[in-house]
């Protein structure tokens, strides 16, 4: 778990492209850390070495520096690209999806719950006023997520996926990520991240993420209860 995402009380990551996200959080954080560092001790040395000493006079004074002007010119764009190139990388390869995932789900969101279908096995679980809906996937598989929104502007987040999607009423998303072998709780680690209305902080779900054999035997239970229903 990265340091960034430690400090900020974030759930440990539980896929790959999370992994990813946090590679990338830590080489902006410690390069920003090392950049502080550094500048900090250059002020500090300057403040020292060239403090004003009884009898000093004014030194000459000169306009120009053109190595060092190059240097804080030339390093800081290449920092820049660098830094940009590895984003971009990392990006395309995030919003990646997988058109043959191990399990589809399709996330709908309306005021103020949400409602996830396995299409696969006819499975769906819907929130309630009084409960958090349980969002259950399979350890070490390939998810694709299919979002839509029933009114509004709402946002799908898991903290643990170090991902976040905009679901726009009329335009449908779509995201995969591939789950690690995480098996797990995760209460409250779902949440709409868009202000959607009065009720808006109790739009939240629950994440559990099972073994693959115990995920198939949730899907039989459910199938098995949705029948007797």
């Amino acid at each position: 778990m990265s340091l960034d995402a430690l400090l900020a009380g974030l759930d440990p990551p539980v896929t790959s492209q999370a992994d990813e996200t946090e590679w990338v959080w830590d080489i902006y954080l410690y390069l920003a850390i090392g950049v502080a560092a550094f500048i900090a001790v250059l002020v500090l040395y300057v403040i020292i070495r060239f403090r004003r000493r009884d009898g000093d006079e004014l030194p000459p004074q000169k306009q120009y520096n053109v190595p060092v002007e190059l240097a804080y010119t030339i390093i800081p764009l290449l920092i820049i690209g660098a830094l940009f190139a590895i984003t971009v990388v990392t990006v395309q390869a995030i919003e990646e999806i997988d058109d043959d995932p191990d399990l589809v789900v399709e996330v709908t969101a309306a005021q103020w719950q949400w409602q996830f279908d396995y299409p696969d096995s006819g499975v769906s679980v819907i929130g309630s006023g009084e409960e958090f809906p349980e969002l259950v996937l399979p350890a070490n598989s390939s998810v694709t997520f299919e979002l839509q929104s029933l009114d509004v502007i709402h946002s799908f987040w898991i903290t643990a996926f170090r991902f976040k999607r905009d679901i726009i009423p009329g335009s449908p998303g779509r995201f995969s990520v591939d789950i690690e072998d995480v098996a797990g709780y995760y209460p409250n680690a779902g949440v709409c991240a868009e202000y959607c209305g009065l009720a808006h902080g109790t739009m939240r779900f629950e994440v559990r993420i099972l073994e693959t054999d115990e995920f198939a035997d949730w899907i039989a239970q459910q199938q098995a209860e949705g029948s007797q229903g």
